[in-house]
């Protein structure tokens, strides 16, 4: 165990960047659960207790176990306060602060320990204790410390999972349409033509008015923790379709939308031809992937 007790503090660095690595890397979901959630639960306070603690006759073994789990928990959450109101209280975000914090704390505790007696170095909290010095066991002590550690384990399990949870965007994310005077009905109904131009619009049981295209409001809300960028792309009778934009021009499908804000687009658009019950079809993406499994749907016809 003299090896544990020598090179424990590197045996904790290599595990940082396994844990990085395990994020970043892609590894298969138990692999990153395996290095993730002590980076959370026990790395951290390890690290931080070796800084403040490096001999082990500070504490006992269950006592640099409870300030360990403890210790963790306090880095975990803080720095998981300290994101959410800075750069946003990501997985990314959380596994290089937490992989920063207990990197520095590691060295800070290597150096402290270089000044100590071998036998003064603690080791792992996993090793077996030293018989030479056995001491009686108290059972009370015994029993207060484990219903403690269960309590910790439990608050520190319900903390992991909050900050390594993967939210989808359709969590924090809403998507909806405005029709006539910005209310949530009278969408376009009917496309009044004259040739193959169109002349009039009907919006739902509203009077035709004179247009040649009919205006959309499109909302996007973002509730999350970072900054969105969305794409949209429509639909029209199954064909890809650009709206056009109030000002001029087509609109691109791009919508970047800050944390906690409500982006509303104008939008206009015209039936590429005549015809009953014609669909027009507006999706979401976030990346590659459709935030919803649905679309935003128009039914409309042209006389």
């Amino acid at each position: 165990m003299n090896f544990l007790r020598r090179y424990d503090l590197y045996l904790v660095l290599l595990f940082i960047v396994l844990a990085v690595l395990a994020a970043e890397g892609g590894w298969v979901l138990p692999l990153r659960l395996l290095f993730g959630v002590p980076l959370v639960l026990i790395v951290p306070g390890y690290a931080l207790m070796s800084v403040l603690y490096p001999s082990r006759l500070s504490l006992s073994r269950s006592g640099r176990f409870m300030m360990g789990l403890g210790l963790s928990l306090s880095v975990s959450i803080l720095a998981g306060l300290a994101l959410n109101y800075t750069v946003g209280l990501e997985q990314a975000s959380v596994l290089y602060a937490l992989s920063g914090f207990s990197l520095v704390f590691c060295l800070i505790a290597i150096g402290r320990r270089q000044h100590l007696p071998p036998n003064e170095k603690p080791g792992l909290i996993l090793t077996p204790p030293d018989t030479k010095r056995h001491l009686p066991p108290n059972t009370s002590q015994i029993f207060l410390n484990v219903i403690l550690s269960v309590c910790l384990l439990g608050v520190g399990g319900v903390a992991a999972k909050q900050l390594l949870q993967v939210y989808s965007p359709s969590e924090f994310t809403r998507f909806y349409l405005l029709g006539l005077n910005d209310t949530a009905e009278n969408f376009p109904s009917l496309f009044i033509l004259n040739g193959e131009q169109v002349a009039g619009v009907k919006y739902g049981n509203q009077p035709a008015v004179v247009a040649v295209s009919a205006r959309l409001k499109l909302v996007i809300s973002n509730s999350g923790q970072s900054e969105m960028v969305y794409q949209v792309e429509a639909l029209l009778n199954g064909q890809n379709y650009r709206f056009s934009l109030k000002e001029g021009g087509e609109f691109d499908g791009l919508v970047k939308v800050p944390v906690d804000t409500i982006k509303s687009l104008e939008l206009y658009f015209a039936p590429f031809e005549a015809g009953d019950n014609q669909v027009l079809e507006i999706w979401l993406y976030a990346g590659e992937t459709a935030v919803f499994t649905k679309p935003l749907k128009i039914v409309f016809s042209t006389v």
